[in-house]
């Protein structure tokens, strides 16, 4: 039948309970909004038809995003928005309708009556409304909200109850986002809270049950109720779930699973504060494999240019560009929400500029400042989401926080290349969130992913190829029935994967992560490290020299014998990181990093210096399969002291055969070849532990347990500079054990984490050994959050061989 399309922003007068304020409506100064109706087919997703609207009925009707349950947004200077429509009003006379809000846990209040704005009255008798409430600073309550249309052809009162107030975070973006609950590991700890101690209790949701993508001008403002989708013939239940819903491990076994995890960590967070658990409501509008383009305001998408600076090519997948912002979110803008979650990038990805594993410069993916790509795309998707949602004066904040999700290991869908740089362009090229004044992502911030990829091969609905991930699993999961992956005679066959490492599982991480960076950048506490090391700066250091253990000492001197080999000290920021620490994990067996001789020496330095800056050249010279790097792979085991009491590194996580080892720590020799450097495993000056402990009463200087000793903010790292190692440039003729080096360098650069998979190597069989979420060796010691991606140009301070230099970043990231 009809549906009824509202395009309205529903223009309103601000309005207390008692009466009507500035009655005079200025439709130019308001949001720009219409009616249409008209008839329309199921949108089909993948072959699957999607749940179809019911039309409104005759008289007054809320909005379908108002209905039972629902969450409002508290705060001192906000307004609850109510709204709805109305079919059947009188065009001959004045359409009144009234709404009435009662406080049911202050019953002595009474009910209290308000005339909603009629934002439009059009020709079929249809008009739309909407009031904002007073202000509610308060969590919680219990309310009934009543609205009639006192005038029109039918005069029925409709009532929705158990409204409440709390923090309402709209969840967006495309399959990780997307992805349920019953594919995240930790899923049964979860549902175990929910249904046996009745935990959680504080958290509601709305999920929009339909994939609804519409072209400009059939925007759907306010959305229609959803027919379900049926129910299960054994249990009776609904088989989707629409509306504001209660929790209970049924409806979070669908819910997204990222949305939920940040939800329940801030409340973990509260409680273990001594503080009651505020109440949230979540709302997830998500599709996957949908692009940037899709959830913009296509009227905004002119504003960047492709990745290359051209014009890009026109958007047609799911209608054209804005289709998903017409048909998924504009059904919320005029619902007042605290903030935004956005999970999206895996689509975009390919459109990137890279064309080499080990050339993807900060803007291959786009720059903000140029105005390219998707660098420019994710700045203009938050300024423009917030212009939309806060149209209407006093409702949603027009700087409302904006919380985003760095793309997981394993999800760029084909373009491990462009990876580094796309997750850079997620922060809109500024390197870390928020951003600084006047960028446009103040009030940011972001949730590292890169070490949060899935740990291992799974089947689809079954058991893993191998069962070397169960230690997760077992600590994770306990058996659960009815849930995915539970057998009949109690066996629980753990978290099945939903198409492979595309979707990563460990989206407890990702919401932990979202959680800690909310408290500081959305809440404002100060207390709370929201972020791993971010770099501020770093130094290159003249060439020294070091001795290869077990070296006659007669044959290891500066001309030959021993390690040329420049240190590089990374600065990282003491004020993010507050009283917390920098942790380091070694990448090589020992701390000088010896393990990476061999591999230096697998490199064919004749070859490369033939090869000047000529790039695809280098790299075909470091790839080359020389006699001496056949076996070559070690055991490494890191240091126990520190008390860090840090896990051996395996064989599998060495790279011999490519000329590279995995650390994620990578130098540039003379601006072409980037090789790995030896990170050393003290971050400080000293074998001190990174945090102070047993601190006594007006100790001098003042010791504060748990913060930052001296020198753990830095972290220290090496790397040859000529090969083949314990060569010279200084060999007599016919001198024996002096081998002439057939290359020499410069460090040009250095990059952190700078590839798809840093943590646990590009060739790491995950079906027989896990890469374990938070791997990358350098983190926070209290937070355990993982350092932020980097990639930095060295400038030398002189032109001599022996010269020192500095980092410089790529504007609009500062790191100098």
């Amino acid at each position: 039948g009809d549906i009824f399309r509202f395009r309205e922003m529903l223009a309103v007068a601000t309005i207390s309970i008692a009466m009507v304020v500035g009655a005079g409506w200025d439709p130019a100064a308001e949001d720009t909004l219409w009616y249409r109706n008209r008839k329309t087919g199921l949108v089909q997703s993948k072959g699957d038809p999607l749940p179809a609207y019911l039309p409104f009925p005759n008289g007054t009707s809320f909005a379908g995003t108002l209905t039972d349950n629902a969450v409002l947004q508290r705060g001192t200077t906000v307004s609850a928005a109510i709204y709805g429509v109305v079919v059947g009003a009188q065009t001959s006379v004045k359409t009144t309708v009234l709404v009435t809000v009662t406080d049911n846990s202050s019953p002595e209040n009474g009910p209290r009556s308000s005339p909603a704005k009629i934002v439009s009255l059009h020709p079929g008798s249809n008009a739309t409304w909407k009031l904002l409430l007073p202000p509610h600073a308060d969590y919680g309550g219990d309310f009934t909200v009543t609205a009639v249309c006192e005038n029109c052809d039918n005069t029925t009162a409709v009532t929705i109850t158990g409204l409440t107030y709390g923090d309402v975070w709209l969840c967006s973006g495309q399959s990780n986002m997307e992805l349920p609950m019953q594919h995240a590991l930790t899923r049964n700890r979860t549902y175990a809270a929910l249904d046996e101690r009745g935990e959680y209790s504080n958290i509601r949701t709305f999920r929009h049950g339909a994939h609804d993508a519409r072209p400009d001008g059939d925007e759907v403002y306010i959305l229609p109720q959803l027919i379900p989708a049926g129910y299960d013939r054994n249990t009776g239940m609904p088989l989707t779930y629409y509306g504001w819903q209660h929790p209970n491990s049924s409806i979070a076994d669908e819910f997204s699973a990222a949305c939920w995890m940040f939800a329940q960590e801030l409340t973990d967070m509260a409680l273990a504060a001594n503080k009651t658990a505020p109440i949230f409501g979540l709302i997830q509008t998500a599709w996957g494999g949908t692009r940037i383009e899709d959830w913009t305001v296509n009227t905004s998408m002119s504003v960047c240019k492709n990745a290359t600076g051209g014009v890009g090519k026109p958007y047609l997948d799911h209608g054209g560009a804005g289709a998903l912002n017409n048909g998924m979110l504009a059904p919320f803008v005029n619902y007042t929400i605290f903030g935004v979650l956005w999970y999206q990038g895996e689509n975009n990805v390919g459109a990137c500029t890279a064309d080499l594993p080990n050339q993807a410069d900060p803007s291959s993916c786009g720059n903000s400042a140029a105005a390219t790509g998707y660098a420019c795309q994710q700045q203009n998707l938050v300024v423009s989401w917030r212009k939309q949602f806060s149209a209407t004066p006093m409702t949603t904040s027009p700087m409302f926080p904006f919380g985003i999700v760095s793309l997981a290991a394993g999800t760029s869908e084909g373009h491990s290349q462009n990876m580094p740089s796309f997750r850079h362009a997620q922060t809109a090229s500024y390197g870390f969130l928020p951003g600084p004044k006047g960028s446009g992502m103040e009030n940011t911030f972001i949730a590292q992913g890169y070490d949060a990829g899935d740990p291992g091969v799974r089947t689809w609905n079954y058991g893993p190829k191998s069962q070397v991930d169960s230690p997760f699993q077992n600590a994770y999961d306990h058996p659960f029935p009815g849930r995915v992956g539970y057998s009949a005679g109690g066996h629980q066959l753990f978290t099945p994967q939903y198409m492979g490492g595309l979707h990563p599982r460990a989206k407890q991480t990702i919401g932990r992560r979202l959680a800690l960076a909310a408290m500081a950048v959305a809440y404002g506490d100060a207390t709370v490290p929201f972020t791993g090391p971010v770099l501020k700066t770093c130094s290159v250091h003249p060439e020294n020299f070091l001795c290869v253990p077990g070296t006659n000492p007669a044959e290891c001197h500066p001309h030959g014998g021993g390690i040329r080999q420049r240190q590089i000290t990374l600065r990282f920021d003491e004020e993010l990181l507050g009283t917390d620490a920098v942790r380091v994990w070694p990448t090589t067996p020992d701390t000088e990093g010896l393990a990476m001789i061999t591999m230096y020496n697998c490199l064919n330095g004749t070859c490369l210096e033939s090869c000047g800056q000529n790039t695809t050249c280098v790299y075909t010279c470091a790839v080359l399969k020389l006699p001496q790097c056949s076996g070559l792979a070690t055991t490494p085991v890191g240091p126990s002291s520190n008390g860090l009491n840090p896990a051996q590194y395996q064989t599998s996580h060495m790279h011999y055969s490519t000329g590279r080892t995995v650390s994620p720590l990578e130098v540039q020799l003379n601006g072409t070849l980037w090789m790995p450097a030896a990170i050393s495993f003290n971050a400080g000056n000293t074998q001190s532990n990174p945090v102070s402990s047993n601190c006594k009463p007006g100790q001098d200087p003042p010791c504060v347990n748990g913060s930052r000793t001296a020198g753990w903010s830095e972290v220290t790292a090496t790397a040859p500079v000529a090969i083949p190692i314990g060569c010279s440039d200084y060999c007599r003729p016919g001198q024996q054990n002096c081998v002439n080096c057939t290359s020499s360098w410069l460090i040009t650069g250095v990059r952190y984490a700078w590839s798809e998979n840093p943590c646990c190597g590009g060739n790491l069989d995950t079906s027989i050994v896990p890469c374990p979420v938070n791997s990358c060796p350098i983190s926070t010691v209290n937070s355990t959050l993982p350092a932020v991606p980097f990639s930095a140009s060295i400038v030398m301070t002189n032109s001599t061989a022996m010269g020192i230099g500095s980092c410089s970043c790529t504007p609009p990231q500062v790191c100098s």
